[in-house]
């Protein structure tokens, strides 16, 4: 009787190192998938390019060929800065400011009417 309990522990023991590597490998996916989703709403789920944003401009104020090149060549800067809160706000503050720059009276009075009708963000 005793000959044969030896003869399985080396493969009890071995059985049981399975099960507890197939735990943390679970735990491991579930920790994984939990990274994932908090980056992705931290990130909001996605971003626009500084294209997507022109395109979206251009629908509501028609935009010319060269506004659009200058549009999202301010964009593309301002998206490759790595800033601060502050920092972002006072940047966007003068991106708006050079977009309007480029943009004829009447697309400046349908732009600031976008602004007044964007949702403003709680603090």
């Amino acid at each position: 009787m005793v000959i044969t309990i030896k003869c399985y522990r080396p493969i009890i023991n071995r059985l049981l190192n399975i099960i507890e590597m197939k735990k943390i490998l679970f735990f491991a996916f579930v920790a994984f998938l939990g990274i994932q989703s908090v980056d992705a709403q931290r990130n909001g789920g996605k971003r626009r390019t500084p294209e997507q944003m022109v395109e979206m401009l251009d629908k509501k104020l028609d935009l010319t060929e060269d506004q659009e090149k200058q549009i999202t060549a301010l964009y593309t800067d301002f998206f490759a800065e790595k800033l601060s809160r502050e920092e972002r706000k006072t940047k966007m503050e003068e991106l708006e400011s050079k977009i309007k720059s480029l943009l004829n009276d009447e697309q400046k009075t349908a732009y600031d009417q976008m602004k007044k009708e964007r949702p403003q963000r709680s603090k």
